[in-house]
């Protein structure tokens, strides 16, 4: 495994050692199906063995790493199956919360996506991309979080984790950027707008967009599989 250091001390904690590893991981600089060696890993990041390996247990609870008896870590393999599941959970649950957003969007919310989609904007032209994801999560969660569901916010993380995993491809794509900024537009335009039916519909088109872009066959299999009123 080779990864460039991440800005971990020694100390570093769990979570800050979770974080590194993630990133490692989304930013594809370690592989699906790649084996996550304790050591190997706590050099590259600049720790201990101890935050490295609570770190591992928690990104196998979240479905992002597997860890195997008498074999090791490794970073869970893609497939076309677990790309279609984790999209139509994805579908399922965020559309929920894009419809109860709806319903109770604020200009408060607004701004904060807004705020979001603009530091994306930024961090794209500045070719940071790690910076891109994390203004493109707060752009979708500062529209979920005006849900007002706690519960149903937790248990989208493990699947969006997932699906950053197949994102990577389209980061570098300048066409597909300018599209998803359209439809990022279109969802935060139906919540402003309190139209629950309507941004619920723009957030599953977003992601079969997604989808398309990986395999314009599996997006078409999505469409299918999500044609149902609740995405299922």
């Amino acid at each position: 495994m080779t990864a460039a250091k991440a800005p971990v001390t020694k100390r570093a904690t769990p979570n800050q050692a979770y974080q590194a590893i993630l990133e490692l991981i989304v930013d594809g600089q370690v592989t699906p199906g790649s084996p996550l060696r304790l050591q190997e890993l706590a050099d590259s990041i600049g720790t201990s063995m101890m935050p490295v390996r609570q770190a591992l247990r928690q990104l196998e609870a979240v479905g992002v790493v597997e860890i195997i008896p008498n074999k090791g870590a490794q970073v869970r393999p893609i497939s076309t199956e677990d790309l279609l599941d984790t999209y139509r959970t994805r579908i399922a649950l965020e559309g929920i919360l894009c419809h109860r957003a709806a319903e109770n969007f604020t200009p408060a919310d607004k701004e904060r996506a807004m705020s979001a989609l603009e530091e994306q904007r930024a961090a794209l032209q500045d070719d940071d991309h790690s910076a891109a994801r994390g203004a493109h999560r707060e752009f979708h969660y500062a529209i979920y979080r005006a849900a007002g569901t706690p519960w149903l916010l937790r248990s989208i993380e493990p699947t969006w984790l997932n699906s950053e995993r197949y994102r990577i491809a389209s980061e570098h794509d300048g066409d597909m950027l300018t599209l998803r900024r359209t439809e990022h537009e279109a969802i935060l335009k139906a919540c402003t707008s309190h139209k629950p039916e309507p941004a619920r519909e723009a957030l599953r088109s977003h992601l079969i967009s997604t989808v398309n872009h990986i395999d314009l066959s599996l997006g078409q299999r999505l469409t299918i599989l999500t044609s149902g009123p609740c995405g299922y």
